[in-house]
């Protein structure tokens, strides 16, 4: 393995940077922020706590006929490779201290291996709270990692074990640092995504196909786009107190914005493009609980809208 167990500020801001959509990592940071002001000393973070969990879940998925042999070493390994690496980086710190970040560590694998729903890896999770109970407060450990798991968190797991792509081996160096489930965009994708996304809107300047009825005002349009660009820029839908009136039907509409998350948007998540539209638009609020069951039907006669009729 050639990441290291513990890292540099620079390390943790690019972490933190990558993985901010990340479940776990969010999970991680808010259960054990508290953790690292309690050690004065090794000053353990949540961003180290995340990196070691996915080493230890990563080798456990990469070896699935050997989890028991793994599994049974995973505390100890970790408490050595931990006060080894403070050592080389001359961190100080204290037996109890390295036994409740190992602990911490184990715990969040633990959490990883249960939200898999795979009975083959959650067999094992017993053995890892033995260890755990061995050498430090099991509740303190575990309950604010309770307390504050994210409702998504199992459905992130699942995913990522689906992908088959494995964070471990993407935290080398912060130009590699990438969540394979929600990609983190750069400031210039960003920036594409957004020309893409207002190139594939722009027929909602025009009219209705076979109709001189606007679909929306210039005024509505600018709105919207404001409101798309902000989305892509922030990761956060804008609220919107006056609602955008349009034209279009509310399933031609929802498809469209079916069509930008699919082609040009997938890096802002499906659930944000469901917000937006219920909180952007007038037509979507009686509507808002069928969005993402219906998100990617297609319309009847969705095809005219293809080459819209010009705008005079």
């Amino acid at each position: 393995m050639t990441m290291r167990r513990l890292l540099t500020t620079a390390n943790k801001r690019s972490i933190k940077e990558a993985f901010k959509g990340n479940a776990v990592f969010r999970t991680i940071d808010a259960a054990y922020k508290e953790q690292e002001t309690q050690m004065a000393t090794l000053r353990f973070s949540p961003e180290e706590i995340w990196v070691n969990c996915f080493i230890g879940f990563d080798q456990i998925l990469k070896n699935r006929d050997d989890i028991g042999e793994i599994t049974r070493r995973m505390w100890y390994e970790t408490f050595c490779e931990l006060r080894d690496d403070a050592q080389e980086a001359s961190r100080a710190f204290q037996k109890e201290e390295l036994e409740t970040a190992t602990s911490c560590i184990v715990y969040s694998i633990i959490a990883c291996m249960t939200a898999s729903d795979d009975w083959e890896i959650i067999q094992h999770t017993e053995t890892l709270m033995f260890q755990i109970a061995e050498h430090s407060e099991l509740d303190t450990i575990a309950t604010p990692f309770d307390n504050n798991t994210e409702s998504n968190f199992a459905g992130y797991i699942q995913r990522y074990i689906s992908t088959g792509k494995y964070i471990s081996d993407r935290l080398e160096s912060p130009k590699s640092y990438a969540d394979p489930i929600n990609p983190v965009c750069t400031p210039q994708e960003r920036t594409k995504i957004k020309n893409g996304v207002r190139k594939r809107l722009e027929f909602m300047k025009g009219y209705l196909p076979d109709s001189e009825i606007l679909i929306m005002t210039s005024s509505n349009f600018n709105t919207m786009i404001e409101a798309v660009e902000y989305l892509i820029e922030n990761d956060v839908v804008k609220k919107q107190v006056t609602k955008i009136s349009t034209n279009l039907p509310v399933s031609h509409l929802r498809y469209t914005f079916y069509l930008v998350y699919k082609n040009e948007g997938k890096c802002i998540k499906r659930q944000l493009w469901l917000e937006f539209l219920g909180e952007t638009f007038a037509q979507m609020q009686d509507n808002a609980a069928s969005l993402s069951k219906h998100f990617s039907d297609v319309p009847d006669g969705y095809d005219k809208y293809l080459k819209p009729k010009k705008k005079k």
